[in-house]
């Protein structure tokens, strides 16, 4: 294990109770879509002391929730989970005006889920953002490029990814120090993204660049750090994404080395965001100096069901490494409005 927190002698245990109100089609949390012949419900989890609720669905269906209370003026931003994934980022942003940006994608089992979400939306997406090169985050756009050379699976044609942006360490970097698993999906990808027509994709795009679509703005806040320790991870890109005034912050998988890079590098007010997508699924992600610096109002949590549900486990601040008990702790402590969680469905911000 990496050491990331010093010694704190307080140890902080906490509990949750569950509520759980009928699933029905208007709730707290917006219009709520699910398949009429499942049984689902949805859990309203509340701390003691006031802390923001968590919505979780429970059930067999993976539903579509809709959030409106954030007032993003008519763009939309949706959280993926899919029908077959597990732990993985899968976000779309659309515009006032029907333009996607899509963040990761998710692993290759969304590759399907997620084609035929951009197709039904026009088939075109103006612009990938990806943040590192590991299967839940890049899975899906590898099988998307690669699916339309080949006869397949009509899915996957007349789909246009857009303009990609990416910044990977080398891949002698990745050979010398990430896991040996995780190389031939960082080669596949990088593979797919050199064969990518030059005129669409931006490589390492300095800090402080920035583009737009529609009224939604995105700015590049780092490029990949080559760190020895989690490599993968620390190689996260993050974005800041403006949408009709609201700020969503991308971070993928930032662990505790990178996030302390951006604090080092960056003045508070670039990281600052109404939205934050928590990272590293939420576990073993960011600092609390990070996310104090951030200092968000709504979580996006990409977390799967067996991630999630680790945060009833006992935790101290001064463990090695952490579990999601302790970020949601943080969470708490910031004041978060609402906690978004993947757990088992698809999330719509509006």
């Amino acid at each position: 294990m990496n050491k990331r927190f010093g010694s704190l002698a307080l140890a902080v245990g906490m509990s949750f109770l569950l509520a759980l109100p009928t699933f029905a089609e208007e709730s707290s949390t917006g219009t709520i879509y699910g398949n009429a012949n499942t049984e689902a419900s949805l859990s309203q989890d509340k701390t003691s002391g006031g802390n923001a609720p968590i919505y979780v669905r429970n059930g067999e269906a993976t539903p579509t929730y809709t959030d409106s209370t954030i007032g993003l003026g008519g763009a939309k931003i949706t959280m993926i989970k899919g029908n077959e994934s597990g732990q993985q980022i899968s976000i779309v942003i659309e515009s006032n005006e029907g333009q996607l940006i899509v963040v990761d994608g998710g692993l290759k089992t969304n590759a399907p889920y997620l084609s035929k979400y951009i197709k039904a939306r026009g088939g075109k997406v103006s612009a990938w953002l990806l943040t590192h090169p590991h299967e839940d985050h890049v899975g899906a756009l590898s099988v998307i490029l690669e699916q339309q050379k080949v006869a397949g699976h009509p899915d996957y044609y007349n789909i246009d990814p857009g303009q990609i942006y990416f910044s990977f360490a080398p891949y002698s970097f990745y050979e010398q120090y990430e896991q040996s698993y995780r190389l031939p999906m960082i080669k596949e990808v990088m593979d797919d993204l050199a064969a990518y027509p030059a005129e669409k994709k931006h490589e390492n795009s300095e800090r402080g660049t920035t583009f737009s679509y529609g009224n939604v703005s995105v700015e590049i806040l780092n490029t990949a750090y080559s760190i020895p320790i989690d490599t993968g991870n620390n190689s996260s890109i993050c974005y800041m994404i403006t949408i009709n005034g609201k700020k969503l912050l991308i971070t993928g998988d930032l662990p505790y080395e990178a996030a302390g890079k951006l604090l080092e590098e960056l003045p508070a007010e670039k990281l600052k965001a109404d939205i934050v997508q928590m990272a590293h699924h939420g576990q073993h992600g960011g600092s609390f100096a990070f996310y104090s610096t951030v200092n968000p109002r709504y979580a996006l949590w990409p977390s799967s069901k067996e991630l999630w549900d680790k945060r009833k486990e006992p935790f101290t601040e001064d463990q090695e490494t952490y579990t999601i008990a302790l970020t949601k702790f943080w969470m708490n402590k910031l004041g978060v409005e609402k906690n978004f969680v993947m757990a088992d469905g698809n999330w719509v911000l509006e």
